[in-house]
């Protein structure tokens, strides 16, 4: 019982403990800021990283026409320069792009790929620097079953979205790929209370097969204990009554006689006044005679 008791307080605890934790996720601070890591394919640049709301990598591919991507890095924002960006909203973080345009002034197609991304995924950065309005940059977004989701934009050395906002030659953005809030609420709140439900039944598991070592330990002392054997019982022999002695029966007549005999002999004289020899040898003469009438010995 107590047993019992025990694995339902873990099991709620654990339980309370994911649900707060997928809300504060969700709907609290940003825990789960994404770390990419970058690496160099040829011309194209490709970052691994765990999105929010999301348990498992997914890679995200950058490609430039008619420049070349010299290097991508994470960024972030301070909270002076991010007035209308929720962290909510970009699952994969914001992305620092360096550009060398084909000529100064020129424009440049940039395109992200990702198995990662969706139909409704767009591409976000500044599109007003006094305002620092952040919108979208004007997406073609194609996707083709069982390849990556393409989303293209165009971008011009020296236009809004350029950070220098100077033809001269190189372009610098930030970007982030953006989808809706609820996706990585919902998608937050079903990884971890699906880890929640496999870290519950992995601990039930863990205390059920504990319960029965500690079961077989017991019935491994208690088997190594001797158990002593049971004093024997001493029964008391019964008591044997001694068979009475048979004894004859006298006659009425002699046993009168008798009993006449001692009462002449103690206290009869008073009343006949015979002297004491004289009441003996009356008592012994009637004993006599009743014997001799009736055939017994006294």
């Amino acid at each position: 019982m107590r047993f019992r008791q025990l694995l339902i307080w873990a099991m709620t605890a654990v339980f309370m403990i994911a649900a707060y934790s997928s809300a504060w996720a969700a709907f609290g601070d940003d825990v789960e800021k994404p770390k990419p890591v970058f690496k160099q394919e040829g011309t194209d640049w490709v970052t691994e990283l765990v999105p929010r709301g999301k348990s498992v990598p997914i890679q995200i591919r950058f490609h430039v026409d008619g420049g070349v991507l010299t290097n991508v890095s994470g960024t972030d924002f301070a909270d002076a320069d991010k007035p209308n960006i929720n962290w909510k909203n970009y699952r994969s973080g914001y992305f620092l792009l360096e550009i060398v345009p084909s000529t100064s002034g020129g424009e440049v197609t940039l395109a992200l790929s990702s198995n990662y991304f969706t139909s409704a995924t767009d591409i976000w950065g500044f599109t007003e620097r006094k305002t620092k309005t952040w919108g979208t940059l004007g997406i073609k977004s194609t996707t083709v079953k069982g390849e990556p989701t393409v989303i293209n934009s165009v971008v011009r050395d020296g236009s809004v979205l350029d950070e220098d906002g100077a033809a001269d030659g190189k372009i610098q953005i930030i970007i982030g790929p953006r989808d809706d809030f609820w996706g990585y609420a919902l998608g937050t709140l079903v990884i971890r209370f699906f880890g929640v439900f496999m870290v519950l039944g992995i601990l039930m598991i863990g205390m059920l097969l504990s319960g029965k070592v500690f079961e077989s330990i017991d019935a491994k002392k208690k088997a190594a204990v001797p158990v002593p054997a049971p004093a024997p019982v001493h029964h008391e022999p019964e008591a044997v009554e001694p068979e009475p002695i048979p004894v004859e029966e006298i006659p009425a007549d002699v046993a009168a006689a008798i009993g006449l005999g001692i009462h002449l002999y103690t206290n009869g004289g008073r009343n006949l006044r015979l002297s004491d020899d004289g009441m003996k040898a009356a008592a012994v003469a009637l004993a006599l005679h009743l014997q001799k009438t009736s055939g017994t010995e006294v």
